[in-house]
């Protein structure tokens, strides 16, 4: 008797063991981080952050000790945990099971921060809804703004194989016709881990990482979640009408009428004043002259106006005025465009870090208004 009542005590000293997914998330100084721990056996399981953590390994051997959860491998410096730990420069602290909350703790330690993630066991009723999620169909785009700097992101679904890819701003990606597949609410670019993929080459171009693309059947939203230095971004995008943004991010325009004479403008950043004049020539030649932080100087461009895009013809050929005094500067010409409408031309520019859009106003407008301004007062003073 005395035997069976020490197993039972015994028997309900021992832990149970973890099973299924649990997932939770921390939001820290603005920055939120994911973890999700999936237990496949009592001996292996799949462990992933994402947000300012990037962290994503499966089949990982461990032990359960108590209520401690030992990874076997982290001192294996070409295990995936502990290889992405040390790129991340982040020290995983512990892993905990509380076998009466049924919960999962992470807890991490990145820079001077340290992160304790409760994670919550993920029941088979969300897994279930999920896979029942419809699929977007359209154009949807968005915007998000972070210390100043302004990113836009449009997806145009095509068909149930293939969309359209857009982001502007401090980013420049524009892609068309990339493959993707959707799992639940996940939508995945299926080639852009493949070098000579358009997404792939322009995300690795910007020094960019695709952290997610995910779709809200409810509220027919996608956000598109990326990694911009260190800044995690997460932009939602909402559907557009006919009306709406292309992928382009701008709208259709047919123009009547081209630029003519002088445009400039100016625009000040972190206490910089860019200074911009574009002397339209002719319909073929423009003079371009930037002054400021930026030193560029260039007469006799050839260019292009298709719609309200004004190409200059020879800007990636070496040896081209343009082309070598943009290089000179470290600076990328994105776009020049006409707005027929306001007789304006912007000139859009990276430089460093920053995205600048610099409006230029037409001087010979401003000085037939000033003149006539002139005049009727001339008049009204000899009438006196």
């Amino acid at each position: 008797m005395l035997r069976v009542i020490l197993l039972s005590m015994l028997s309900a000293l021992a832990l149970a063991n973890p099973s299924g997914t649990y997932s939770g998330s921390v939001t820290k100084l603005g920055q939120t981080v994911n973890a999700q721990v999936e237990v496949a056996s009592d001996t292996s399981l799949n462990l992933s952050l994402s947000g300012i953590l990037e962290l994503d390994c499966a089949a990982e051997a461990y032990h359960l000790d108590g209520s401690s959860v030992t990874l076997d491998n982290l001192s294996d410096a070409d295990d995936c945990i502990a290889k992405t730990l040390s790129e991340e420069n982040v020290e995983l602290k512990t892993i905990v099971y509380d076998e009466d909350a049924d919960t999962i703790t992470v807890s991490v330690k990145y820079s001077v921060m340290s992160i304790d993630m409760v994670l919550s066991k993920a029941g088979m009723d969300f897994d279930f809804l999920t896979v029942l999620a419809s699929a977007p169909e359209g154009s949807y785009a968005g915007s998000k703004t972070i210390l100043g700097e302004t990113i836009n992101a449009a997806v145009a679904i095509n068909d149930d194989s293939t969309l359209d890819f857009t982001i502007s701003g401090v980013i420049d990606i524009d892609c068309a016709g990339e493959e993707y597949t959707m799992s639940g609410d996940d939508i995945s670019v299926t080639h852009v881990t493949e070098s000579g993929d358009c997404a792939h080459d322009a995300l690795d171009d910007n020094s960019v990482t695709l952290k997610s693309i995910t779709y809200d059947e409810d509220k027919d939203e996608i956000t598109v979640s990326v990694k911009y230095s260190v800044m995690s971004v997460d932009i939602t995008l909402t559907k557009t009408g006919l009306l709406g943004w292309k992928v382009t991010s701008k709208p259709v325009k047919v123009l009547t009428a081209t630029p003519t004479g002088t445009y400039k403008g100016s625009v000040t950043k972190l206490g910089q004043t860019v200074n911009t004049q574009v002397d339209v020539v002719d319909d073929k030649t423009m003079n371009l002259i930037i002054s400021g932080p930026i030193s560029i100087s260039c007469s006799g461009e050839e260019y292009t106006l298709s719609g309200d895009e004004v190409t200059v013809d020879h800007i990636t050929e070496a040896g081209d005025c343009a082309h070598d005094a943009l290089d000179d500067n470290n600076v990328e010409l994105k776009g020049i465009t006409y707005d027929e409408s306001k007789d304006e031309i912007t000139v859009s520019v990276k430089y460093s870090v920053l995205s600048l859009d610099i409006v230029l106003g037409h001087q010979a407008a401003v000085a037939a208004g000033f003149n006539a301004e002139m005049v009727k007062n001339l008049r009204g003073s000899m009438q006196q």
